[in-house]
This record gives structure tokens, sequence and C-alpha cells, in this order.
């Protein structure tokens, strides 16, 4: 192979404050991806890599948590002996990689996203709970160390995962206030999106009420 694709990404640290840049997976020419395993994807246990002028310009591109880039780098010998055997097989540290299957690389699109917004929609409607109850959100969302979401955002399952580990970081655990924060990340079509919804399982929610009172 002459060379490999890289996918780098700005991520958590174990003390869920600080940001690392990470390798979380390489691609190859003829399409396939392979995942790094987590205790293998900060860049700094990637020496070789890290002195190409390639990681150089993605370090200086990627400075937020959550972005992430997907970079070509040309295979030196240093680099096909860190990241390839003799037959071409992918390995780092002496491990193979697994390679991701077809079926679910992007797999988790907008549509799976909402489909859990969705979930969550359903559970908050559902509660009876008086507003005087919940919590100052804006005030705690200000605590979230993650982007906001928008058209841009390349992977909404993976946003979704970060979101719902900062609510419990943030000890944020009713459904009813993990929705009213997510509105806090939305921004253009997103938000559009979120109103929409609301006022359509609102709509939905009043007639049911509705209906059960016409039939008891």
């Amino acid at each position: 192979m002459d060379k490999l694709r890289f996918d780098f990404k700005m991520r958590a640290a174990s003390d869920g404050k600080s940001t690392m840049l990470c390798i979380t997976s390489i691609g190859t020419l003829d399409g396939r991806s392979f995942a790094i395993p987590d205790e293998h994807q900060p860049a700094n246990l990637h020496k070789e890599l890290t002195t190409s002028q390639v990681f150089g310009r993605v370090k200086n591109t990627l400075k937020k948590r959550n972005q992430v880039r997907k970079v070509w780098i040309t295979l030196t010998e240093k680099l096909k002996n860190v990241y390839l055997d003799d037959e071409n097989n992918l390995l780092f540290e002496d491990t193979y990689l697994e390679e991701i299957p077809e079926e679910t690389v992007g797999r988790c699109t907008a549509s799976t996203s909402e489909d859990t917004i969705k979930k969550l929609l359903d559970k908050v409607l559902e509660s009876r709970q008086q507003a005087s109850e919940i919590k100052n959100l804006n005030k705690i969302a200000k605590d979230f160390m993650i982007e906001k979401f928008d058209e841009k955002t390349s992977n909404a399952c993976q946003w979704i995962s970060e979101f719902e580990k900062e609510c419990a970081r943030c000890v944020v655990e009713e459904d009813r206030e993990k929705i009213e924060i997510f509105k806090f990340f939305l921004e253009k079509a997103s938000a559009d999106w979120y109103s929409c919804m609301i006022l359509k399982h609102s709509i939905y929610r009043i007639r049911m009420e509705q209906l059960e009172k016409k039939l008891y």
C-alpha cells in the first residue's frame, strides 16, 4: 500500500475536562476502514506518524472537541513498519486492527439521532412534572463540554453519545431535563427541526387527551 487514510478526532480525555487529539480509525484505498482500539487512539502514541507534515497540519486544524478530519498520508518505510505487516495487513503495536463492517460505516446518521430524540420527546411529553420542579438548565448547559449540533456535524449518532455522557457527568438524569438542555445545543436547521417536533408532539398529546376524555 502506498498510502492510508487516518481518521482524526478531538476527544475528551479521561478527566472529562481536557481534550486530546486521537486517531480513531484507518482507511485503505479499496474503501475499507479499520478501528483502532480505544487505548491506542491518543495521537501521542503514534510517534512515527506525529513527525509527518500532514499530522502537523491536522493538529493545527483541530482545536475544538468533537472536530474530525480524514486525511490520506503517503507511507514511508517507517510508517509501513508501524501499520503494516509483511502481507499488508493493518496492525498497530503488534495487534491486528478489526475491520469495521461495511453496513455499520455511516450507519449512525441524522435519522438515527432523530429516532433517539423522538424517544426522548415521547418520554418528556409523558411526564407530568411541573415546570417549577425543573432545574436551572441553562446554567447547567454552560458546563457541558461539547460543540453545538448543526447540519455540518459529521456523525450525529456519535454526537448524541457525547451529549448523553455530558448529561451523566453533570448529573442530568431526567429525560425532561435532557430534552430541555438539548435545545441549547442546536443551530440553524436543527433548531427549526426541534421546534417543529415539539409542536407536532404537543398537538398529538393534546388530541389524545381530548379523545381520552370523550371515551371516559
